[in-house]
């Protein structure tokens, strides 16, 4: 048997309408996963691979899928080098054999594209490569159980590379809490007497570590992020197993947007700018932020954030705020400032401006009276 090397990706969720987000933004990050997938083909004939797995839902939905968006994933699969491109439906691109977005998919598809959607093996001689595949689709949104049930009942070839492809939840990373998600564990892939699984569904990557050996299940995650939730650039494996099937294993960047959901405390100007810095870090252009400011600042402070908002909205791909817990910090001079000496709310105040609490609650209440 010849080594080979695969490329795996799962989840692109093409067709994703991103629809909390304003019309300038959501077309951008539409696009960005056509142009996550086209990467990841040039990144997989950088690499000769001979092999680009698709472990489900490469689209969002089984509708509604424009053929412009069709047009452009064909093109980027149809640009991989290797042997063979291997599509395997996932939850939320299920077939039944009656969805219209496989029919025009097959219809249109390369030669070397295949669309393992039944639970039978597929050889891959026909391609050049010594290898069985195993599949486990998904017919449904959802399911009570797996589709690997039928793997158990064949009989391997031991003298070739076998290798399971499926979409569900991992219980031992993600786990499925109402069990509606092809659930499997670790322990089930493990004991089946395949070589490799390549497994689709969990957004985050498995194993953990960047370089592994040995080990006989994969899982890439998103490829590309897709919310507020998304802590990770998207990542893919490189996959090789030797004529020994010995397995060596690469996770790669694969993204081009990166979210950030934080919350600051703010004290002063100094936290101003360590705030303005981390989220202009490494390519501001591409990230979509969400920050929550808490806290109790001074006005030449406030008046900052305000330019700080400025360079980051003009700097950043998207921004959004949440300043409600962040407000004006009461002081003696600011007291006198505002209200008449010897007025009753001045001398209220002043005789709390020992406890920054109190005195903060009793000038929202005076504040909330005067409007």
């Amino acid at each position: 048997m010849k080594n080979i090397k695969i490329f795996q990706t799962a989840d692109l969720h093409i067709g994703m309408l991103f629809k909390r987000y304003p019309e300038s933004i959501r077309n951008s990050l539409q696009k960005a996963r056509i142009d996550t997938l086209t990467n990841m083909v040039k990144l997989a004939n950088e690499q000769q691979c001979n092999i680009f797995v698709i472990a489900g839902d490469l689209f969002d939905k089984v509708s509604g899928i424009t053929k412009k968006i069709l047009t452009d994933t064909i093109t980027a699969l149809d640009a991989f080098s290797g042997e063979c491109v291997l599509i395997l439906p996932g939850n939320h691109d299920y077939d039944n054999g009656m969805i219209e977005l496989w029919t025009s998919i097959r219809d249109n598809l390369p030669e070397r594209v295949l669309i393992i959607n039944e639970e039978k093996t597929y050889s891959l001689d026909d391609y050049g490569i010594e290898a069985t595949i195993y599949p486990a689709p998904c017919h449904a949104k959802h399911s009570e159980t797996n589709n690997l049930g039928w793997i158990k009942e064949e009989s391997i070839d031991e003298d070739r590379f076998n290798i399971g492809i499926g979409h569900g939840a991992i219980t031992d990373i993600s786990p499925d809490l109402n069990n509606q998600y092809f659930s499997m564990t670790l322990e089930e892939l493990n004991r089946t007497p395949l070589d490799l699984w390549l497994i689709g569904h969990t957004h985050i990557s498995y194993p953990t570590n960047e370089s592994v050996r040995d080990v006989k299940v994969f899982n890439p995650g998103t490829p590309e992020p897709d919310g507020l939730d998304c802590k990770h650039k998207g990542h893919a494996w490189i996959i090789s197993i030797d004529d020994d099937k010995k397995i060596i294993a690469d996770r790669i960047m694969t993204g081009t947007y990166k979210f950030i959901d934080k919350e600051y405390e703010v004290e002063d100007k100094d936290d101003l700018d360590d705030l303005m810095n981390e989220l202009l870090l490494d390519n501001p252009e591409m990230t979509i932020a969400r920050i929550t400011l808490k806290g109790r600042i001074d006005e030449d402070t406030m008046d900052y954030y305000k330019e700080v908002y400025d360079n980051l909205n003009n700097h950043l791909a998207f921004l959004m705020t949440d300043v409600n817990d962040l407000g004006i910090k009461i002081t003696t001079d600011k007291i006198h400032k505002e209200f008449s000496d010897g007025s009753f709310p001045q001398e209220l105040l002043m005789s709390l401006s020992n406890d920054e609490d109190t005195l903060q609650l009793a000038y929202e209440l005076i504040m909330e009276v005067r409007e």
